[in-house]
C-alpha cells in the first residue's frame, strides 16, 4: 500500500484574460485527508488559502464533466482524481481560458451540435413501451457513459492546439465529438446516413493512438467502440470523401499498389480527374504512381500477397 502524504503542495495556475498580461502560478500547501481529490484541494484553496482561484465543477461524483483540468499535464476529472504529494494544476489545453482553470467549451460543444448527434428514425414509430433487446442496444449502450467532459478531445494529438475552429472538412473534432455521433449512429433504430457528416468531422485525421482511452475517466472504448464502427460507416456513403477508404483499399487489392489515376477516377468522376492530370502526370515522372496496371508475374505476385494480408486482416 503506498504511504499517504502528510501535505499535499500544488502549484495552481492564474490567469484571468481581462486583467492580467500573462498567467502565474500560487503555490498552496495543505494538510493530507484520506480520500482527498483535486477537486478538495481546490476547494481548500479558496475556503482555507483564500486564494480567488476560478475552477467549475457541478455534482462532485463524475456525472456533469464539468470539472475537467490538467495535473501533472494530464486531463482528468478533478472530482475523480486523487491528490497526490506534488501537484501542478492548469486548465485543460486547446481551450480558450476563461479565468484560471475555467475555460471555455464552446469549441468542441459547437463541433458537436453542428454535426447532429441525434437520432433520426427512418422507420414509423411503434408505440410506448418500444421493444429493445440488449444485444440491439449493446454497440450504442457502452457509449451511454459519456458525460461530455471532453477530457480526450484536448489531450488528443490530432486535434488542433486551438481547437477544432474549421472543423466542417478541415479540423478534426476531436473523440468526445465523434462518441457523440456514434451513440446516435449504433443506434438499432437510427436510418441516418451520417457519411457526410464523418467527412466534416474529418475522422480519418484520427491515428489511433489510443491516447484518449487512456484519460477516459469511465473508461469508453472510444477507439473500437465509437471510431472504429464510424469508419466503417464512412466506407459505405456515398458522398465524396466518405469513400476514399474504402476506394483506396480496393485499388490496393487490384493493383498491388496504389493506382492514382484510378483512385481519382473512382473518386472524383472524370472531370476531376482530367483536372488533377497535370498533378498526375508529375507523380508518375516522380514515381510516385502507376497510371495503368501491371500484368507482369511478378505484379500478379504483389496482388496475390496483398490479398491474402488485407483478407486476413478483414477476418480478425
Amino acid at each position: 500500500m503506498p504511504v499517504a502524504p502528510a501535505v499535499v503542495r500544488a502549484r495552481i495556475f492564474r490567469f484571468d484574460p481581462e486583467t492580467d498580461q500573462g498567467p502565474r502560478y500560487d503555490t498552496i500547501e495543505i494538510p493530507y485527508q484520506p480520500h482527498m481529490r483535486v477537486l478538495d484541494v481546490l476547494d481548500q484553496a479558496v475556503d482555507s488559502c483564500g486564494l480567488g482561484v476560478g475552477y467549475r465543477y457541478f455534482c462532485g461524483i463524475k456525472r456533469c464533466g464539468m470539472c475537467g483540468v490538467s495535473v501533472n499535464g494530464k486531463p482528468v476529472l478533478a472530482c475523480w482524481e486523487a491528490a497526490s504529494a506534488e501537484m501542478t494544476i492548469e486548465p485543460l489545453p486547446k481551450l480558450p481560458v476563461i479565468r484560471d482553470l475555467a475555460v471555455d467549451r464552446t469549441i468542441f460543444e459547437g463541433a458537436t451540435v453542428g454535426l447532429h448527434p441525434v437520432l433520426e428514425r427512418h422507420e414509423p414509430y411503434e408505440g410506448f413501451p418500444e421493444p429493445l433487446t440488449h444485444v440491439e442496444m449493446h454497440d450504442a449502450f457502452k457509449l451511454m457513459n459519456c458525460i461530455e467532459c471532453y477530457v480526450c478531445s484536448t489531450s488528443c494529438p490530432a486535434v488542433p492546439d486551438q481547437g477544432p475552429h474549421e472543423f466542417k472538412g478541415r479540423d478534426f473534432v476531436g473523440p468526445g465529438t465523434l462518441v457523440q455521433i456514434a451513440k446516435a449512429a449504433l443506434h438499432p433504430r437510427d436510418g441516418r446516413d451520417r457519411s457526410g457528416e464523418l467527412e466534416l468531422a474529418s475522422l480519418d485525421n484520427c491515428m489511433s493512438c489510443g491516447r484518449c482511452e487512456e484519460v477516459c475517466p469511465n473508461s469508453i472504448p472510444i477507439l473500437s467502440g465509437a471510431i472504429a464502427p464510424l469508419r466503417a460507416r464512412a466506407t459505405k456513403g456515398p458522398r465524396g470523401l466518405a469513400r476514399l477508404p474504402m476506394e483506396f483499399s480496393e485499388n490496393v487489392r487490384a493493383n498491388g499498389n496504389v493506382n492514382s489515376a484510378a483512385l481519382f477516377l473512382r473518386t472524383r468522376g472524370w472531370l476531376r480527374t482530367l483536372a488533377s492530370a497535370p498533378m498526375l502526370i508529375r507523380m508518375f515522372f516522380h514515381r510516385k504512381t502507376r497510371l495503368f496496371p501491371r500484368f507482369s508475374a511478378e505484379a500478379r505476385r504483389s496482388i496475390d500477397a496483398v490479398f491474402s494480408i488485407t483478407s486476413s486482416g478483414e477476418r480478425k
